[in-house]
């Protein structure tokens, strides 16, 4: 039999599975209690207004809502939408507005659009495993930034973007999800996002804004998107309603420059002709009901309920040495072992006691995070999230010795 792999691109040849979906056969055995998966809980999904709405769409649009529909959208989604981003403050024009089929695609397109190989993209330590994999199928050069509790360290920004520019290398963008990250849980301050746009702004540099997790805030108000707070068209935004509505409508938005915005066009043009007119249908009559805002009032306290018992068990049951974040939103917990521990050599043990979740490293570009993890509330109920971190702080607690 021959051997194909001649045949397959450079960037191909760099491309690399998931880390939580190379996990997912070994952290979703049953009985597994599991903090793994990055997804919403389907207990939150409005099933039965979803039956409606498709009755009612099929019934009024008949074989037209199984029809193509414009690459950039359909259009009453896109004045729609157009409003929905006005509420929270990012005002557009028309052709600075275009709809991706989930944020993944959009940051894909993106970095196709933006990034020529040995390009340097600048990303968060740690980051969104979804956002390097599409960085590195462009072949980008990724160079990490430093988090700390209050959001992106700015000095750390132009540090490195400076020693880039130094070596002669042209960086693109900087890649950044300021409210309650995946993975971190951090979410940045509002002077942190002034001072993040001044020095964009000083350093001529364009800012990718990924805001999937905005509206699950548990305490005070939303914090304003850098979108909203941009004055001179430096930031493209990408969100979605996956994680207010459900994952399996795959429709999300990107607000942008509108030169980039052509281009990304033309790049989805032969990715998938046009997204599916019967999931845009649905996100528009959810806009139209009020649906969408419905949701968030009774998802926020569901996840806030979860986070409380899984930062109360964390606190309860680890031993002396271990750090966590504590997310004032999202769907995430960062974990920090100690010092000269692995999280991913800690996973075997952890599984055999019956619980599961992600290893940090692999959101690091640099390398690091070895003694890292993310623990996701999501999935489990209340009960179950106590027992998995007794279980976990068992592992842990047998590794330290």
């Amino acid at each position: 039999m021959p051997s194909h792999e001649s045949l397959l691109s450079a960037a191909a040849r760099e491309m690399r599975f998931s880390a939580i979906r190379r996990m997912s056969a070994l952290i979703e055995r049953p009985g597994i209690i599991s903090f793994a998966p990055g997804q919403p809980s389907p207990e939150t999904f409005p099933v039965e207004a979803f039956r409606q709405i498709l009755d009612e769409v099929v019934e009024k649009e008949g074989a037209g809502a199984f029809q193509y529909i414009l690459t950039r959208g359909l259009g009453t989604l896109l004045t729609a939408v157009g409003e929905y981003a006005a509420a929270k403050g990012i005002r557009s024009k028309p052709a600075e507005l275009l709809l991706t089929e989930g944020s993944q695609q959009g940051l894909d397109l993106v970095s196709r659009v933006l990034v020529d190989p040995g390009d340097v993209v600048l990303v968060e330590l740690p980051s969104y495993i979804g956002a390097t994999s599409a960085f590195r199928a462009s072949r980008a050069r990724m160079t990490g930034v430093r988090l700390d509790e209050e959001g992106l360290d700015v000095d750390d920004l132009r540090r490195r973007h400076r020693a880039e520019t130094a070596e002669g290398r042209r960086v693109k963008f900087l890649y950044v999800v300021p409210s309650f990250q995946n993975p971190s849980g951090i979410s940045h301050s509002v002077a942190r996002r002034r001072a993040l746009l001044e020095a964009a702004r000083e350093l001529d540099l364009l800012v990718v804004e990924d805001d999937p997790y905005g509206d699950l805030y548990f305490e005070d108000d939303p914090r304003p998107t850098l979108k909203s707070m941009d004055e001179d068209s430096r930031v493209l935004y990408l969100s979605s309603f996956s994680k207010i509505l459900a994952p399996g409508l795959r429709t999300a938005f990107l607000v942008g420059p509108e030169e980039i915005v052509a281009k990304i066009e033309i790049a989805k043009q032969s990715a998938n002709l046009c997204g599916s007119g019967v999931d845009q249908r649905v996100i528009l009559a959810c806009l139209r009901r009020g649906l969408i805002e419905e949701q968030k009032a009774r998802i926020r306290p569901y996840y806030r309920g979860k986070r409380d018992a899984m930062l109360a068990a964390l606190e309860a049951e680890m031993p002396r040495g271990v750090r966590w974040t504590r997310p004032a939103g999202g769907l995430f917990v960062w974990v920090t072992l100690p010092e000269g521990m692995d999280a991913e050599k800690l996973l075997e043990a952890a599984v055999a006691e019956g619980v599961a979740y992600v290893a940090g490293g692999s959101f690091f570009v640099d390398g690091t995070g070895a003694n890292t993890m993310r623990l996701t509330f999501a999935k489990e109920d209340i009960p179950t999230i106590q027992e998995g971190v007794k279980r976990l702080a068992r592992a842990v607690r047998a590794s330290l010795g």
